[in-house]
């Protein structure tokens, strides 16, 4: 990635998405100070779509308006030599998909108290963006419309912040370009947005519903073979009892988690306070108060087992190298005859 006019020096690639790279960098201030950032880079075969990149930099500047601790800030919105580029902040940590992985593959549950907390922030995040007013007080109707659990991003200090508000729409354009950029994300749909019904700030708190209950249970909840079966089973929107997947879920968690996914809109939560109080009433319940050490703690064993994970992976690769050294080592490396004269490649031409 260029660099842009030496304000970012990029550091080194983290990540890629459907739409774009991820890169950490620092950020140029005075001279002598830099800032950590994370930098997005579109990638070119979008890039070069006009109608993907107006919408996508007109709602990528809505980052730039949101400012919450339970939100990534966005630095700055741009273009350099033909890159379109979204500076944010640097989260050091892993995503909820990672946590969701590892537990399964476990065969473990996250402690309910945990997950219930990682909603809470999640909620207040959301709340603070769905009621966003402009500088007259009207309201900004702000809604993420892609809550899902790699856009839920925690710290290795327990912080729990969402992430790409507002690019949905752009997200929904690119992938007539590339079919793959939403695959795995309609488990986490409405069912009025999976019926293509306008949908609205509700159904932001139905994929934190979502979310929750699958860390609470183990069990993904609209999760079919394709994104076409995913999308049927959110329009039907029939939810399992959690208590029956996991009986030490609450009767009060299960209370709330069935209310947040209702079909019906009007029988949910209607705002992200409403969800959010109502799980902090369920944690105080429960008796078991979380920390941010508590999600930290989380963030600690994922990182532990990624870092495992890459160990293993190059070994595995030393390990086939080597192999290969044996094999080549092995072959009879008698002195192969010269080639003909007139095939001299190091014929001078005399």
């Amino acid at each position: 990635m260029q660099q842009s006019d030496k304000k970012y020096r990029v550091l080194r690639r983290i990540g890629e998405g459907g739409m774009a790279e991820v890169y950490s960098a620092e950020m140029q201030c005075q001279p002598g100070y830099s800032k950590r950032v994370a930098v997005k880079r579109v990638l070119p075969h979008l890039a070069r779509n006009r109608r993907f990149m107006t919408m996508f930099l007109d709602e990528a500047r809505l980052g730039l308006l949101l400012s919450h601790c339970n939100i990534v800030n966005v630095f700055d919105v741009g273009r350099a030599d033909d890159a379109y580029f979204i500076v944010m902040e640097y989260v050091n940590g892993v995503n909820l998909k990672e946590v969701w992985e590892l537990f399964d593959q476990r065969n473990a549950l996250m402690p309910l108290e945990v997950a219930c907390a990682i909603a809470v922030e999640i909620c207040r995040g959301l709340d603070y963006a769905h009621t966003l007013t402009d500088t007259q007080g009207n309201p900004l109707g702000v809604v993420h419309h892609d809550v899902n659990p790699a856009n839920v991003l925690l710290s290795v200090n327990g912080e729990v912040k969402l992430v790409d508000f507002g690019l949905s729409e752009a997200a929904l354009h690119a992938q007539k370009v590339d079919p793959d950029i939403l695959r795995g994300k309609f488990g986490y749909v409405s069912p009025e947005a999976a019926l293509g019904m306008r949908s609205d700030a509700r159904s932001d708190l139905f994929a934190v519903a979502i979310m929750l209950y699958e860390l609470a249970t183990g069990q993904r909840l609209f999760y079919g073979k394709d994104d076409i079966e995913s999308l049927q089973l959110a329009r039907a929107a029939q939810v399992p009892s959690p208590r029956a997947a996991n009986p030490y879920v609450p009767a009060s968690l299960e209370r709330v988690l069935l209310k947040a996914l209702a079909r019906d809109p009007d029988d949910r939560f209607q705002t992200a306070r409403s969800f959010g109080l109502a799980l902090t009433e369920v944690l105080f319940e429960m008796g078991r108060p979380v920390s941010a050490f508590r999600i930290g703690d989380v963030v600690d064993v994922v990182r532990s087992h990624r870092r495992e994970h890459a160990s293993e992976r190059a070994a595995f690769i030393e390990m086939m190298i080597e192999e290969e050294l044996m094999r080549f080592e092995s072959l009879d490396h008698s002195d192969p005859p010269p080639p003909p004269a007139d095939h001299n490649l190091w014929d001078d031409g005399e």
